[in-house]
């Protein structure tokens, strides 16, 4: 009994510790891509050209949807939400690993605010079968971070998820 009891401390002790080193690395790849994306968008308008940060924007090697909608899941699919030790994988060997389902893929579209959102999916076929969706360009026209807010609200209120924020239904 007691080696269990510390094996299941052991197991907490690396999950938190792989949890927070992934989320340092999220961190650094975020702020490392709104520094070079600024930097890219500021030298794009001393030259006099509309910066078009988002053209390669992708969601990885995961397989794509069929009939992805402008945003979130294609009819019949929902969220797929997983963890780092989840063992939901997909035919590829991918594992749906997102909390919320979604993440930002690029950032500094359209007008400077705009974003697009990576949907990770499943559907009543289950986990070999879970895909992803890119979503088109959200607040594109956004001029500031209240825009981004009611953006984002207006998005919630249609009942789809906004990356960054709760998914409907979620706590």
């Amino acid at each position: 009994m007691r080696f269990r009891d510390a094996g299941e401390r052991f197991d907490a002790r690396i999950g938190s510790l792989a949890e927070r080193a992934v989320r340092q690395i999220s961190r650094r790849n975020a702020l490392r891509g709104v520094l070079l994306g600024g930097t890219a968008g500021v030298a794009s308008l001393a030259v006099g050209e509309r910066p078009a940060l988002a053209a390669g924007c992708h969601c990885g090697p995961t397989r794509r949807c069929a009939h992805c909608p402008d945003v979130g899941c294609p009819h019949g699919y929902e969220l797929c939400k997983g963890s780092f030790s989840s063992d939901c994988f997909n035919a590829q060997g991918y594992r749906c690993e997102w909390p919320q389902g979604t993440w930002i893929a690029c950032m500094g579209a359209g007008r400077g605010f705009g974003y697009r959102v990576c949907y990770d999916c499943i559907g009543t076929s289950g986990c070999r079968h879970w895909c992803t969706c890119l979503s088109d360009c959200v607040c594109c026209h956004c001029l500031t971070v209240h825009d981004v807010r009611a953006e984002q609200h207006r998005l919630q209120q249609r009942g789809l998820p906004a990356a960054g924020s709760p998914a409907p239904g979620s706590s």
